[in-house]
Protein backbone atom coordinates (compact mmCIF):
# COMPACT_ATOMS: atom_id res chain seq x y z
CA UNK A 1 0.00 0.00 0.00
CA UNK A 2 2.78 2.56 0.88
CA UNK A 3 4.49 2.11 -2.32
CA UNK A 4 1.50 3.42 -4.60
CA UNK A 5 2.40 6.64 -2.86
CA UNK A 6 6.46 6.19 -3.83
CA UNK A 7 6.22 8.24 -6.98
CA UNK A 8 5.23 11.07 -5.27
CA UNK A 9 8.59 11.45 -3.44
CA UNK A 10 9.86 11.51 -6.93
CA UNK A 11 7.72 14.26 -8.57
CA UNK A 12 8.75 17.48 -6.47
CA UNK A 13 12.15 17.13 -5.45
CA UNK A 14 12.65 16.43 -9.21
CA UNK A 15 10.69 19.03 -10.57
CA UNK A 16 13.36 21.20 -8.36
CA UNK A 17 16.15 20.04 -9.57
CA UNK A 18 15.43 20.29 -13.19
CA UNK A 19 14.52 23.85 -12.85
CA UNK A 20 18.24 25.20 -11.72
CA UNK A 21 20.33 22.50 -12.66
CA UNK A 22 22.55 22.78 -16.35
CA UNK A 23 21.38 26.40 -16.94
CA UNK A 24 23.52 27.50 -20.17
CA UNK A 25 23.96 31.25 -19.14
CA UNK A 26 22.78 32.64 -15.97
CA UNK A 27 19.73 33.75 -15.28
CA UNK A 28 19.63 37.02 -13.09
CA UNK A 29 20.96 36.18 -9.11
CA UNK A 30 18.08 37.44 -7.07
CA UNK A 31 15.11 36.10 -9.60
CA UNK A 32 16.61 32.59 -9.16
CA UNK A 33 16.88 32.72 -5.62
CA UNK A 34 13.62 34.31 -5.36
CA UNK A 35 12.08 31.16 -7.63
CA UNK A 36 14.23 28.64 -5.23
CA UNK A 37 12.23 29.95 -2.35
CA UNK A 38 9.09 29.77 -3.63
CA UNK A 39 9.86 26.55 -4.88
CA UNK A 40 11.01 25.40 -1.52
CA UNK A 41 7.83 26.99 -0.31
CA UNK A 42 5.58 25.29 -2.33
CA UNK A 43 4.51 27.91 -4.00
CA UNK A 44 4.44 26.90 -7.61
CA UNK A 45 1.60 28.90 -9.00
CA UNK A 46 3.80 31.88 -8.74
CA UNK A 47 6.75 29.66 -10.13
CA UNK A 48 4.79 29.31 -12.92
CA UNK A 49 3.79 33.19 -13.31
CA UNK A 50 7.20 34.27 -12.81
CA UNK A 51 8.11 32.04 -15.54
CA UNK A 52 5.23 33.39 -18.18
CA UNK A 53 6.85 37.07 -17.26
CA UNK A 54 10.71 35.81 -17.91
CA UNK A 55 8.96 34.22 -21.28
CA UNK A 56 7.78 37.48 -22.24
CA UNK A 57 10.14 39.75 -21.20
CA UNK A 58 12.92 38.04 -22.99
CA UNK A 59 10.56 37.69 -26.28
CA UNK A 60 10.88 41.16 -26.27
CA UNK A 61 14.84 40.74 -26.35
CA UNK A 62 14.64 38.23 -29.29
CA UNK A 63 16.33 35.76 -26.80
CA UNK A 64 15.34 32.25 -27.62
CA UNK A 65 17.57 30.74 -25.16
CA UNK A 66 15.61 31.88 -22.31
CA UNK A 67 12.09 31.36 -23.99
CA UNK A 68 12.86 28.06 -24.37
CA UNK A 69 14.72 27.42 -20.58
CA UNK A 70 10.92 29.65 -19.32
CA UNK A 71 9.31 26.88 -21.33
CA UNK A 72 10.84 24.30 -20.01
CA UNK A 73 10.26 25.87 -16.40
CA UNK A 74 6.28 26.26 -17.18
CA UNK A 75 6.43 22.78 -18.48
CA UNK A 76 8.24 21.05 -15.34
CA UNK A 77 5.78 22.84 -13.14
CA UNK A 78 2.77 21.64 -14.91
CA UNK A 79 4.09 18.31 -14.70
CA UNK A 80 3.96 18.87 -11.23
CA UNK A 81 0.25 19.98 -11.35
CA UNK A 82 -0.43 16.49 -12.72
CA UNK A 83 -1.51 19.12 -16.06
CA UNK A 84 0.81 16.15 -18.14
CA UNK A 85 -0.30 17.31 -21.69
CA UNK A 86 -0.37 20.76 -20.97
CA UNK A 87 3.24 20.11 -19.85
CA UNK A 88 3.85 18.03 -23.13
CA UNK A 89 2.73 20.95 -25.16
CA UNK A 90 5.02 23.18 -23.96
CA UNK A 91 8.12 21.25 -23.92
CA UNK A 92 7.20 20.69 -27.64
CA UNK A 93 7.69 24.72 -28.00
CA UNK A 94 10.89 24.20 -25.76
CA UNK A 95 11.75 21.44 -28.19
CA UNK A 96 11.44 23.26 -31.62
CA UNK A 97 14.11 26.27 -30.23
CA UNK A 98 16.79 23.42 -28.86
CA UNK A 99 16.41 21.47 -31.42
CA UNK A 100 19.71 22.39 -33.07
CA UNK A 101 23.13 21.84 -32.05
CA UNK A 102 24.22 23.59 -29.11
CA UNK A 103 22.08 23.53 -26.70
CA UNK A 104 22.66 20.52 -25.24
CA UNK A 105 22.39 21.75 -21.37
CA UNK A 106 18.76 22.95 -22.28
CA UNK A 107 18.27 19.09 -24.57
CA UNK A 108 18.97 17.49 -21.40
CA UNK A 109 16.25 19.25 -19.49
CA UNK A 110 13.74 18.34 -22.34
CA UNK A 111 14.25 15.00 -22.70
CA UNK A 112 14.30 14.51 -18.85
CA UNK A 113 10.83 16.26 -18.09
CA UNK A 114 9.12 14.55 -21.58
CA UNK A 115 10.29 11.54 -19.35
CA UNK A 116 8.56 13.00 -16.45
CA UNK A 117 5.21 13.52 -18.35
CA UNK A 118 5.68 10.03 -20.00
CA UNK A 119 6.21 7.94 -17.06
CA UNK A 120 3.26 9.92 -14.96
CA UNK A 121 1.23 8.92 -18.41
CA UNK A 122 1.81 5.33 -18.26
CA UNK A 123 4.00 5.53 -21.02
CA UNK A 124 6.74 3.77 -19.65
CA UNK A 125 9.16 2.78 -22.35
CA UNK A 126 8.66 6.06 -23.87
CA UNK A 127 10.06 7.57 -20.56
CA UNK A 128 12.83 5.35 -20.57
CA UNK A 129 14.28 5.83 -24.26
CA UNK A 130 13.86 9.79 -23.27
CA UNK A 131 15.98 9.86 -19.87
CA UNK A 132 18.18 7.27 -21.74
CA UNK A 133 19.02 10.28 -24.56
CA UNK A 134 19.14 12.68 -21.49
CA UNK A 135 21.70 10.71 -19.72
CA UNK A 136 23.74 9.88 -22.61
CA UNK A 137 23.92 13.66 -23.92
CA UNK A 138 24.88 14.77 -20.08
CA UNK A 139 27.44 12.79 -20.01
CA UNK A 140 29.07 13.35 -23.35
CA UNK A 141 29.30 17.00 -22.14
CA UNK A 142 33.12 18.40 -21.11
CA UNK A 143 31.43 19.40 -17.60
CA UNK A 144 28.24 18.19 -16.44
CA UNK A 145 26.29 18.48 -13.08
CA UNK A 146 26.85 14.96 -11.01
CA UNK A 147 23.96 16.25 -9.18
CA UNK A 148 21.57 16.40 -12.40
CA UNK A 149 22.78 13.09 -13.41
CA UNK A 150 22.01 11.26 -10.23
CA UNK A 151 18.31 12.61 -10.14
CA UNK A 152 17.93 11.80 -14.30
CA UNK A 153 19.10 8.30 -12.85
CA UNK A 154 16.16 8.53 -9.77
CA UNK A 155 13.55 9.50 -13.03
CA UNK A 156 14.84 6.21 -14.45
CA UNK A 157 14.37 4.17 -11.74
CA UNK A 158 10.82 5.21 -11.60
CA UNK A 159 10.12 4.66 -15.40
CA UNK A 160 10.72 1.19 -14.59
CA UNK A 161 8.13 1.07 -11.61
CA UNK A 162 5.08 -1.45 -13.00
CA UNK A 163 6.93 -2.65 -15.80
CA UNK A 164 8.65 -6.01 -16.50
CA UNK A 165 12.17 -4.70 -15.97
CA UNK A 166 11.27 -2.71 -12.01
CA UNK A 167 12.73 -5.33 -9.79
CA UNK A 168 16.33 -4.99 -11.50
CA UNK A 169 16.29 -2.14 -13.28
CA UNK A 170 14.88 0.01 -10.76
CA UNK A 171 16.80 -0.59 -7.46
CA UNK A 172 20.13 -0.17 -10.19
CA UNK A 173 19.57 2.97 -10.94
CA UNK A 174 18.83 4.00 -7.82
CA UNK A 175 21.87 2.67 -6.74
CA UNK A 176 23.76 4.36 -9.71
CA UNK A 177 21.93 7.91 -7.94
CA UNK A 178 23.35 7.08 -4.39
CA UNK A 179 26.83 6.12 -5.67
CA UNK A 180 26.87 9.80 -7.46
CA UNK A 181 25.75 11.58 -4.43
CA UNK A 182 24.45 10.59 -1.18
CA UNK A 183 21.44 12.56 0.23
CA UNK A 184 18.67 11.53 2.68
CA UNK A 185 15.99 11.67 -0.21
CA UNK A 186 17.38 9.24 -2.25
CA UNK A 187 18.06 6.65 0.84
CA UNK A 188 14.34 7.58 1.63
CA UNK A 189 13.48 6.40 -1.22
CA UNK A 190 15.51 3.53 -1.74
CA UNK A 191 13.15 2.48 1.77
CA UNK A 192 9.99 3.08 0.06
CA UNK A 193 11.16 1.41 -2.84
CA UNK A 194 11.91 -1.74 -0.70
CA UNK A 195 8.31 -1.38 1.21
CA UNK A 196 6.37 -2.29 -1.81
CA UNK A 197 3.87 -4.75 -1.00
CA UNK A 198 6.47 -5.41 2.65
CA UNK A 199 8.96 -6.95 -0.14
CA UNK A 200 12.43 -6.38 1.82
CA UNK A 201 11.39 -4.88 5.71
CA UNK A 202 15.01 -5.66 6.21
CA UNK A 203 16.54 -3.60 3.56
CA UNK A 204 14.13 -1.00 3.82
CA UNK A 205 14.77 -0.28 7.52
CA UNK A 206 18.61 -0.49 6.23
CA UNK A 207 17.96 2.74 3.62
CA UNK A 208 15.83 4.14 6.15
CA UNK A 209 18.23 4.12 8.93
CA UNK A 210 20.67 5.88 6.39
CA UNK A 211 18.60 8.23 5.37
CA UNK A 212 17.94 9.64 9.46
CA UNK A 213 22.05 9.53 9.69
CA UNK A 214 22.30 11.89 6.87
CA UNK A 215 19.49 14.32 8.35
CA UNK A 216 21.51 14.67 11.79
CA UNK A 217 24.56 15.66 9.96
CA UNK A 218 23.34 17.91 7.41
CA UNK A 219 22.37 21.74 9.05
CA UNK A 220 21.53 22.21 5.72
CA UNK A 221 18.69 19.67 5.15
CA UNK A 222 15.67 21.03 3.68
CA UNK A 223 12.29 21.18 5.11
CA UNK A 224 11.10 19.03 2.12
CA UNK A 225 13.83 16.15 2.49
CA UNK A 226 13.72 16.33 6.37
CA UNK A 227 9.44 15.47 5.90
CA UNK A 228 9.90 12.71 3.25
CA UNK A 229 12.48 11.36 5.20
CA UNK A 230 9.94 11.18 8.39
CA UNK A 231 6.96 10.18 5.47
CA UNK A 232 9.16 7.13 4.90
CA UNK A 233 9.70 6.17 8.14
CA UNK A 234 5.59 6.56 8.73
CA UNK A 235 5.32 4.63 5.98
CA UNK A 236 7.81 1.62 7.28
CA UNK A 237 6.16 1.55 10.60
CA UNK A 238 3.00 1.12 8.65
CA UNK A 239 4.48 -1.97 7.00
CA UNK A 240 5.46 -3.31 10.23
CA UNK A 241 2.32 -3.13 11.94
CA UNK A 242 3.51 0.19 14.37
CA UNK A 243 0.05 1.35 13.84
CA UNK A 244 0.42 4.37 16.61
CA UNK A 245 3.99 5.40 15.66
CA UNK A 246 3.36 5.56 11.89
CA UNK A 247 0.50 7.92 13.07
CA UNK A 248 2.69 10.61 15.18
CA UNK A 249 5.03 10.60 12.03
CA UNK A 250 2.75 10.79 9.47
CA UNK A 251 1.44 13.93 11.49
CA UNK A 252 4.91 15.91 12.37
CA UNK A 253 5.67 15.18 8.09
CA UNK A 254 2.10 16.56 7.82
CA UNK A 255 2.73 19.58 9.93
CA UNK A 256 6.03 20.26 7.40
CA UNK A 257 4.14 19.74 4.48
CA UNK A 258 1.16 22.29 5.42
CA UNK A 259 4.24 24.82 6.05
CA UNK A 260 5.78 24.54 2.74
CA UNK A 261 2.83 24.57 1.54
CA UNK A 262 2.91 20.90 -0.56
CA UNK A 263 -0.57 20.52 -1.07
CA UNK A 264 -0.10 17.11 -2.58
CA UNK A 265 1.59 15.49 0.23
CA UNK A 266 -0.85 16.89 2.43
CA UNK A 267 -3.50 15.24 0.71
CA UNK A 268 -1.42 12.25 0.29
CA UNK A 269 -0.71 12.26 4.25
CA UNK A 270 -4.29 12.79 5.05
CA UNK A 271 -5.02 9.43 2.96
CA UNK A 272 -2.60 7.54 4.60
CA UNK A 273 -3.67 8.83 8.48
CA UNK A 274 -7.05 7.86 7.34
CA UNK A 275 -5.59 4.26 6.59
CA UNK A 276 -3.35 3.89 9.58
CA UNK A 277 -6.48 4.42 11.99
CA UNK A 278 -8.68 2.11 10.41
CA UNK A 279 -5.82 -0.62 10.85
CA UNK A 280 -6.20 0.87 14.99
CA UNK A 281 -9.86 0.25 14.82
CA UNK A 282 -10.50 4.06 15.40
CA UNK A 283 -13.11 4.54 12.37
CA UNK A 284 -13.95 7.63 14.08
CA UNK A 285 -10.48 9.27 13.20
CA UNK A 286 -10.45 7.63 9.97
CA UNK A 287 -13.41 9.20 8.67
CA UNK A 288 -12.27 12.38 10.00
CA UNK A 289 -9.11 12.29 8.19
CA UNK A 290 -10.80 10.98 5.02
CA UNK A 291 -13.16 13.79 4.99
CA UNK A 292 -10.34 16.03 5.25
CA UNK A 293 -8.73 13.94 2.49
CA UNK A 294 -11.53 14.65 -0.07
CA UNK A 295 -12.13 18.14 0.73
CA UNK A 296 -8.40 18.89 -0.26
CA UNK A 297 -8.95 16.48 -3.61
CA UNK A 298 -11.77 18.44 -4.29
CA UNK A 299 -10.41 21.88 -3.07
CA UNK A 300 -7.21 21.55 -4.97
CA UNK A 301 -9.24 20.21 -8.06
CA UNK A 302 -11.52 23.20 -7.90
CA UNK A 303 -8.72 25.35 -7.72
CA UNK A 304 -6.87 24.20 -10.64
CA UNK A 305 -9.78 24.46 -12.63
CA UNK A 306 -10.97 27.58 -12.25
CA UNK A 307 -7.62 29.70 -11.82
CA UNK A 308 -4.64 27.72 -13.43
CA UNK A 309 -6.64 26.52 -16.40
CA UNK A 310 -7.44 29.84 -17.03
CA UNK A 311 -3.89 31.03 -16.88
CA UNK A 312 -2.18 28.51 -18.33
CA UNK A 313 -5.00 28.38 -21.70
CA UNK A 314 -4.72 32.25 -22.15
CA UNK A 315 -0.95 31.93 -21.89
CA UNK A 316 -0.70 29.02 -24.09
CA UNK A 317 -2.66 30.63 -26.75
CA UNK A 318 -0.91 33.29 -27.36
CA UNK A 319 2.43 31.21 -27.35
CA UNK A 320 0.72 29.12 -30.14
CA UNK A 321 -0.76 32.08 -31.86
CA UNK A 322 3.17 33.13 -32.56
CA UNK A 323 3.91 29.19 -33.41
CA UNK A 324 1.08 29.56 -35.88
CA UNK A 325 2.46 32.81 -37.18
CA UNK A 326 6.07 31.24 -37.91
CA UNK A 327 4.22 28.12 -39.27
CA UNK A 328 2.28 30.32 -41.37
CA UNK A 329 5.39 32.17 -42.11
CA UNK A 330 6.80 28.52 -43.05
CA UNK A 331 4.10 27.25 -45.37
CA UNK A 332 4.57 30.29 -47.16
CA UNK A 333 8.16 29.83 -47.74
CA UNK A 334 7.55 26.23 -48.82
CA UNK A 335 4.35 27.57 -51.17
CA UNK A 336 7.30 29.85 -52.79
CA UNK A 337 9.44 27.13 -53.06
CA UNK A 338 7.00 24.57 -54.40
CA UNK A 339 5.76 27.35 -56.88
CA UNK A 340 9.28 28.16 -57.89
CA UNK A 341 9.91 24.65 -58.40
CA UNK A 342 6.57 24.32 -60.43
CA UNK A 343 7.22 27.49 -62.19
CA UNK A 344 10.71 25.91 -63.21
CA UNK A 345 9.53 22.38 -64.25
CA UNK A 346 6.86 24.40 -66.23
CA UNK A 347 9.39 26.48 -68.16
CA UNK A 348 11.35 23.31 -68.81
CA UNK A 349 8.09 21.34 -70.34
CA UNK A 350 7.33 24.35 -72.09
CA UNK A 351 10.44 25.10 -73.86
CA UNK A 352 10.59 20.92 -74.28
CA UNK A 353 6.94 20.95 -76.03
CA UNK A 354 8.24 24.43 -78.22
CA UNK A 355 11.56 22.50 -79.13
CA UNK A 356 9.46 19.46 -79.78
CA UNK A 357 6.82 21.25 -82.05
CA UNK A 358 9.86 22.95 -83.83
CA UNK A 359 11.45 19.82 -84.20
CA UNK A 360 8.15 18.34 -85.78
CA UNK A 361 7.43 21.61 -87.99
CA UNK A 362 10.87 21.58 -89.55
CA UNK A 363 9.88 17.50 -89.97
CA UNK A 364 6.83 18.39 -91.35
CA UNK A 365 8.33 20.96 -93.50
CA UNK A 366 11.15 18.16 -95.07
CA UNK A 367 8.46 15.68 -95.65
CA UNK A 368 6.35 18.43 -97.61
CA UNK A 369 9.01 19.67 -99.55
CA UNK A 370 10.05 16.00 -100.36
CA UNK A 371 6.53 15.20 -101.01
CA UNK A 372 6.69 18.11 -103.69
CA UNK A 373 9.98 17.02 -105.00
CA UNK A 374 8.70 13.41 -105.19
CA UNK A 375 5.49 14.79 -107.01
CA UNK A 376 7.69 16.68 -109.34
CA UNK A 377 10.21 14.19 -110.26
CA UNK A 378 6.89 11.98 -110.95
CA UNK A 379 5.95 14.56 -113.18
CA UNK A 380 8.98 14.96 -114.83
CA UNK A 381 9.15 11.34 -115.16
CA UNK A 382 5.65 10.76 -116.53
CA UNK A 383 6.58 13.26 -118.83
CA UNK A 384 9.82 11.47 -120.01
CA UNK A 385 8.10 8.46 -120.13
CA UNK A 386 5.82 9.81 -122.45
CA UNK A 387 8.66 11.47 -124.27
CA UNK A 388 10.68 7.86 -124.45
CA UNK A 389 7.38 6.03 -125.55
CA UNK A 390 7.01 8.23 -128.67
CA UNK A 391 10.68 7.88 -129.18
CA UNK A 392 10.70 4.51 -129.40
CA UNK A 393 7.31 4.37 -131.16
CA UNK A 394 9.24 6.65 -134.10
CA UNK A 395 12.02 4.21 -134.12
CA UNK A 396 14.20 7.56 -133.48
CA UNK A 397 18.00 7.27 -133.24
CA UNK A 398 17.69 9.38 -129.89
CA UNK A 399 15.30 6.98 -128.38
CA UNK A 400 17.82 4.76 -126.21
CA UNK A 401 20.40 8.20 -125.83
CA UNK A 402 17.32 9.66 -123.86
CA UNK A 403 16.13 6.46 -122.53
CA UNK A 404 19.36 6.25 -120.58
CA UNK A 405 18.69 9.81 -119.45
CA UNK A 406 15.49 8.87 -117.69
CA UNK A 407 16.47 5.12 -116.86
CA UNK A 408 20.12 5.66 -116.51
CA UNK A 409 20.35 2.54 -113.83
CA UNK A 410 19.04 -0.25 -116.22
CA UNK A 411 21.79 0.13 -118.47
CA UNK A 412 24.58 0.44 -116.05
CA UNK A 413 23.46 -3.05 -114.72
CA UNK A 414 22.38 -4.45 -118.20
CA UNK A 415 26.15 -3.88 -118.62
CA UNK A 416 27.39 -4.58 -115.74
CA UNK A 417 25.88 -8.32 -116.75
CA UNK A 418 27.65 -8.09 -120.25
CA UNK A 419 29.43 -5.29 -120.99
CA UNK A 420 29.91 -6.71 -124.70
CA UNK A 421 26.59 -5.60 -125.16
CA UNK A 422 25.94 -3.47 -128.47
CA UNK A 423 23.19 -0.66 -128.89
CA UNK A 424 21.06 -2.69 -130.78
CA UNK A 425 20.89 -4.93 -127.24
CA UNK A 426 20.55 -2.21 -125.65
CA UNK A 427 17.97 -1.14 -127.42
CA UNK A 428 16.01 -4.14 -127.16
CA UNK A 429 16.32 -4.54 -123.70
CA UNK A 430 15.03 -0.65 -122.95
CA UNK A 431 12.13 -1.44 -125.27
CA UNK A 432 11.58 -5.13 -123.13
CA UNK A 433 11.49 -2.96 -120.10
CA UNK A 434 9.30 -0.05 -121.59
CA UNK A 435 6.88 -3.70 -121.39
CA UNK A 436 6.42 -3.36 -125.25
CA UNK A 437 5.61 -6.47 -127.53
CA UNK A 438 7.61 -8.48 -129.59
CA UNK A 439 4.32 -7.27 -132.34
CA UNK A 440 4.61 -3.60 -130.85
CA UNK A 441 8.91 -4.02 -131.34
CA UNK A 442 8.78 -5.55 -134.80
CA UNK A 443 5.96 -2.59 -135.64
CA UNK A 444 8.01 0.31 -134.67
CA UNK A 445 11.57 -1.48 -135.95
CA UNK A 446 10.08 -2.32 -139.39
CA UNK A 447 10.76 -5.94 -138.56
CA UNK A 448 9.17 -9.21 -138.37
CA UNK A 449 8.02 -10.64 -134.86
CA UNK A 450 9.92 -13.81 -135.46
CA UNK A 451 13.18 -11.29 -136.24
CA UNK A 452 12.14 -9.87 -132.31
CA UNK A 453 11.66 -13.29 -131.15
CA UNK A 454 15.45 -14.64 -132.62
CA UNK A 455 16.81 -11.14 -131.10
CA UNK A 456 15.07 -11.89 -127.92
CA UNK A 457 16.16 -15.37 -127.76
CA UNK A 458 20.14 -14.80 -128.49
CA UNK A 459 19.86 -11.78 -125.87
CA UNK A 460 18.72 -14.55 -122.77
CA UNK A 461 21.79 -15.93 -124.07
CA UNK A 462 24.02 -12.98 -123.77
CA UNK A 463 22.47 -12.01 -120.35
CA UNK A 464 22.42 -15.39 -118.93
CA UNK A 465 18.41 -15.31 -118.29
CA UNK A 466 17.28 -18.97 -116.83
CA UNK A 467 14.78 -20.44 -119.24
CA UNK A 468 12.10 -20.27 -116.94
CA UNK A 469 12.30 -16.65 -116.22
CA UNK A 470 10.17 -14.27 -117.60
CA UNK A 471 12.51 -11.98 -119.82
CA UNK A 472 10.09 -8.67 -118.72
CA UNK A 473 10.01 -10.02 -115.12
CA UNK A 474 14.16 -10.09 -115.19
CA UNK A 475 14.22 -6.72 -116.78
CA UNK A 476 12.20 -5.03 -114.30
CA UNK A 477 13.83 -6.57 -111.28
CA UNK A 478 17.19 -4.84 -112.51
Amino acid sequence: MQYKYLKVFFFFVISSVLVFAQEQKPIDKLSKEYEFSLIRKGLFEEVLLLNMKLVEKAKKNNDEETIALGYIRIASVLCNFGENLESLRYLDLANNIVFDDGYDNLKIRVLANYGRNYSALKINKKAVECFDKSIEICKNLKSYDQNLLSFLYINKADAFLDTQYETDSTLVYLHKAIKIKENPFKYAVVANYYLKENVNIDSAKVYLDKSKVLILGDNNITEYYKATVIHADANFNKAIGNYKKAIVLYKESLNIYKKIKKIEEVKLSHKLISETYSQLNDEDNSHKYLISYTKITDSINARYNQNIDVVIGNFLSDQEKEYQKKEKKYNSLIVVVITFFLSVVLFIVYNYRKKRRKIIEEKEQIINQKNIESKKLKQKLNVAFDEVILLAKKNDSSFLVRFQEVYPNVCEKLLENNPKLVNTELTLCAMVWLNFSSKDIASYTNVQPKTVQTKKYRLRKKLNIPENINIYTWLKNL
